[in-house]
């Protein structure tokens, strides 16, 4: 269909990943990367692990993980979410420590969850990623990493916020409202109310106000 490819040296002027022109039968919005030697796997694991680039698929298939595929160095797509969801109703995505490239993070699982999938995120050590990490550690640690490190989109929303909140208020409340808003997208009303317990409890703020807040997003986009 097409070739990618992913720079060598760091530079800030290139992308960091390149790939073959569009075409008639290449669109990179469309293509998953690793999806035909993954497929089997995702469906007996009835997971699929979504990583960055290419480097990261083949450390982790050669490491024993196979059910792991890419996005072709591109921004996630609904087409290529709609393409894992006919293997799994479930991602996890493995991201690097990466502090920008988190917070970027965001819209990749919003869309996720808009698809009515379930999607979990782990983040490795600071100066790893998935690539060098299995390449660093044996295939029962790295799986074992990854399980153990697994958490819930809330969690991991307000892990990567709470750090710029200092205790005010005015960025207290923009965070719950950045979270309310991800829970709003599901389409599924009671994966909907227990993720509003969650932050609930998690963020220490009343239940109801959540649910307020959450419905009076779902009439306005309903309205649009």
């Amino acid at each position: 269909m097409g070739f990618g490819g992913r720079i060598l040296k760091t530079d800030d002027k290139s992308a960091k990943y390149v790939n073959s022109p569009e075409s008639e039968i290449y669109s990179k919005s469309k293509v998953v990367y690793g999806i035909y030697y993954a497929k089997k796997s995702i469906s007996k694991e009835d997971n699929c692990y979504l990583v960055e680039g290419y480097t990261d698929v083949i450390s982790l298939h050669q490491a024993g993980v196979e059910n792991v595929v890419s996005s072709s160095g591109t921004s996630l797509t609904e087409g290529q979410i709609r393409l894992i969801k006919r293997f799994t109703p479930n991602i996890t995505i493995l991201y690097d420590g990466d502090a920008a490239g988190l917070k970027a993070s965001f819209r990749g699982i919003d869309m996720v969850l808009k698809e009515g999938m379930n999607v979990r995120v782990v983040l490795f050590p600071e100066g790893e990623d998935p690539d060098s990490y299995a390449k660093n550690h044996t295939t029962e640690e790295l799986k074992a990493y990854i399980t153990s490190n697994a958490q819930d989109f809330i969690r991991f929303k307000t892990a990567v916020l709470i750090k710029d909140v200092d205790n005010d208020p005015i960025k207290k409340s923009a965070l719950i409202k950045d979270i309310v808003e991800s829970v709003a997208i599901i389409p599924d009303q009671i994966k909907r109310s227990v993720y509003t317990k969650e932050c609930s409890d998690l963020l220490d703020i009343s239940e109801q106000a959540l649910i307020n807040e959450t419905n009076k997003i779902l009439r306005k986009n309903f309205s649009k």
